[in-house]
C-alpha cells in the first residue's frame, strides 16, 4: 500500500457521483417498502389465528362415543325397555306387535 504509482494512479481515476438526493430516496424506499407487506404476509396474518381457533374448537368439543357393542344373550327384558323410545313402544303396542304382558314377562 505504500506503491507511490498505485496512489497516483488512484487519484487521477474519476469518482463516482450520486444523483440529488439519493440518500434520502434510498432510505425511503426502504421504510416503505418495510411499511407495505406483500400479500402472503396479510394472509398469514389472518390465517394463522383463525387456524389456532379452529383447533382449539376441534379439541375441545365434546365428542360423542359410539356405545360398547352388548352381546344380544345378555340383554334382559328391562334393558330392551329402556332401549326402546317412547313414541317407538306406542307404535308397537298399537300395531299389535307387543303386547304390554308379553314385553314384560318374556325371556330373550
Amino acid at each position: 500500500m505504500d506503491d507511490k504509482k498505485l496512489w497516483d494512479l488512484l487519484s487521477r481515476s474519476p469518482r463516482p457521483s450520486a444523483p440529488p438526493f439519493f440518500a434520502g430516496k434510498v432510505l425511503r424506499q426502504i421504510e416503505t417498502a418495510d411499511a407495505r407487506p406483500s400479500w402472503v404476509a396479510q394472509a398469514l396474518r389472518w390465517f394463522a389465528p383463525a387456524a389456532v381457533a379452529a383447533a382449539l374448537i376441534f379439541v375441545l368439543l365434546p365428542r360423542e362415543t359410539a356405545p360398547a357393542p352388548v352381546e344380544y344373550e345378555a340383554l334382559t327384558t328391562l334393558d330392551i325397555v329402556e332401549m326402546v323410545n317412547p313414541d317407538d313402544y306406542l307404535l308397537l303396542t298399537s300395531a299389535g306387535g307387543l303386547e304390554d304382558d308379553d314385553l314384560l314377562t318374556s325371556e330373550l
